[in-house]
């Protein structure tokens, strides 16, 4: 015997199946909750709540007094098949492999992977990559300055998933590490071996873009000082300041602070402070202990080999292309989810406990 849940869940696949197939197209009214009842043999109540389900993910609109209609933005696209990643690099320079975890979910579905990097993405033709495309995961480069752009697609409601940047309320779904447990691990890891004079170095202007990636390393980083009551800490302005013209401050100020510990940003930074230190004739670890983050493949064959936050590319990946599937199926579903893939450490030989 069917349910009232059943029958409710009926009326609302049939209808959201008829509004996909344009049998009810953009700005249509629905049959009323009484015409709907008659039809499908149920309570008034069951056919009210089955259109107020397909109002809540967006397909209609609830108009006091007229009835409910479909959204008027609706647009039908053919299904190409074919996805879309943008990333800042090339996918063989070993700077994050999110393209296996995409695959998981693209393959069972027959679907195909384009890969470009940022400057061959067309901003100005959203509805070009519209056409060829059934959705996008997109990695920013500087989200602040792009994100002018992003509106046009996020406005023209095609399926679009940020990965590595967000920003709170960003009306976009996005997937990104955990970035501020990331600063926090690699800081509490030098505290715990004994290092109390700690700096962050980043070669990103943070200070004013306080949603970055960067920012919630730094974060991360203070949130451990503090806890352990230590109360020296470098400022975003000298994370920075540091790193410019090939360090040119940063031995002065290790000497003068009497720093042991460093944690940078990502990894290709770290490599170039290992090189610049060692060229000054000081040891890692046996002088200063440091973390990079990302866990490039660099950083297991570096001398010594670097310690490192790891980011799992691959969940992310798979977490991005799964919300990129939800809107691929409803582009007009008011929630925007944003995931947070944890972070762990891998420790290696540039961390030494200080006696």
């Amino acid at each position: 015997m069917a349910t009232n849940q059943n029958k409710y869940q009926t009326i609302f696949a049939d209808l959201r199946a008829k509004i996909w197939s344009g049998y009810y197209p953009a700005n249509q009214q629905l049959p009323s909750e009484n015409e709907l009842a008659q039809q499908y043999q149920v309570s008034r109540i069951t056919s009210k709540r089955a259109l107020q389900e397909l109002a809540d993910i967006g397909l209609v609109q609830r108009r006091q007094g007229s009835g409910t209609f479909v959204r008027r933005g609706l647009r039908l696209r053919a299904k190409t098949g074919q996805i879309l990643l943008v990333i800042p690099f090339a996918p063989e320079s070993g700077l994050g492999d999110y393209i296996t975890g995409i695959k998981e979910v693209l393959t069972p579905n027959q679907e195909e992977l384009t890969v470009i990097e940022n400057q061959s993405f067309d901003f100005d033709h959203p509805q070009a990559f519209a056409d060829k495309y059934d959705g996008i995961i997109y990695y920013p480069q500087d989200l602040a300055a792009e994100l002018v752009q992003l509106q046009k697609f996020a406005l023209a409601h095609i399926p679009l998933v940020l990965i590595d940047q967000t920003a709170a309320g960003l009306p976009i779904p996005s997937v990104v590490a955990d970035n501020t447990q990331g600063g926090y691990l690699a800081t509490q890891t030098l505290i715990e071996n004994g290092h109390e004079r700690i700096i962050f170095l980043a070669t990103a202007h943070f200070a004013h873009s306080l949603n970055s990636s960067v920012a919630q390393r730094y974060f991360g980083y203070l949130q451990a000082l503090m806890e352990q009551d230590l109360t020296f800490a470098i400022t975003p302005q000298e994370a920075t300041h540091l790193t410019e013209n090939d360090f040119a401050a940063l031995p002065a100020f290790i000497a003068a602070n009497q720093i042991t510990g460093i944690v940078t940003e990502h990894d290709l930074l770290a490599l170039d402070v290992l090189d610049f230190i060692q060229a000054q004739g000081l040891k890692v670890p046996d002088d200063l202990s440091l973390i990079g983050f990302d866990n490039i493949t660099r950083t297991a064959t570096s001398r010594p080999q670097l310690s490192t936050i790891r980011q799992d590319f691959q969940t992310i990946g798979r977490q991005a292309a799964t919300l990129l599937q939800q809107r691929i199926a409803n582009p007009f579903d008011p929630e925007i989810k944003q995931v947070t893939v944890p972070v762990n450490l891998i420790a290696r030989q540039s961390i030494k406990k200080r006696s």
